[in-house]
């Protein structure tokens, strides 16, 4: 199983698309760079926009945008035109999900669905053969640097014995020391901000996720 990493840019001063581009070029082996779109309702703070997402340079690096919002499907046009190659939404947000994910799948990019720590699988398991992926969250959404919650580790298993050909992508606390773990359970896709960006060498710590 190849592990991939998407580089989250969360945790760094998006108020400067300078340093996000700088950013980015240190971590010119990651497979996508992570976008978490908050709009200050769905959760309490708010990050940007689709024309932030779709200023930052990411060169032949895919954009991986994770929808923190109400109503995503208002939102889903402006960031497949933003140059998003996957988009992942909170059902419990959206007035009609399959119709989102349809939606999504029919302009060319991966479709999924975001699964926060207090939301259980039973409540998106109906839409499992319609996605692409599932996000798993394994911190609360909001701010970055957050400590994996164990317990989540229980709905990556479950979620690979449901649908073992389902990619999974987790978010929240990835570090050298958590990535093991994750990937034991099931994960496929790494998102990590902090641990990547505040190390001496991104792209080195990008390597020992996907080789943890």
């Amino acid at each position: 199983m190849i592990i991939k990493v998407a580089a989250s840019i969360l945790s760094l001063d998006y108020s400067d698309i300078t340093i996000i581009n700088q950013a980015v070029m240190r971590v010119s082996n990651a497979d996508f760079i992570h976008f978490d779109v908050m709009d200050g309702k769905f959760v309490k703070d708010k990050t940007f926009d689709s024309d932030f997402v779709k200023s930052v340079n990411t060169g032949v690096i895919k954009k991986d945008v994770h929808l923190m919002t109400k109503q995503p499907e208002k939102l889903a046009d402006k960031f497949i035109d933003a140059g998003a190659a996957m988009i992942s939404f909170h059902a419990e947000a959206a007035k009609s999900p399959k119709k989102l994910i349809e939606k999504i799948k029919s302009k060319g990019v991966l479709a999924g669905i975001a699964v926060s720590p207090a939301t259980p699988i039973k409540k998106i398991e109906k839409l499992l053969d319609d996605i692409d992926f599932v996000l798993v969250m394994t911190v609360k959404p909001g701010k970055p640097g957050q400590k994996l919650i164990e317990a989540t580790i229980k709905k990556i298993k479950s979620l690979t014995k449901k649908k073992p050909d389902l990619i999974i992508e987790v978010d929240g606390g990835i570090n050298a020391d958590t990535a093991h773990e994750v990937i034991e359970a099931g994960a496929d896709i790494l998102v990590a901000g902090s641990y990547i960006f505040n190390s001496q060498d991104p792209k080195i710590a990008v390597d020992i996720l996907r080789n943890s």
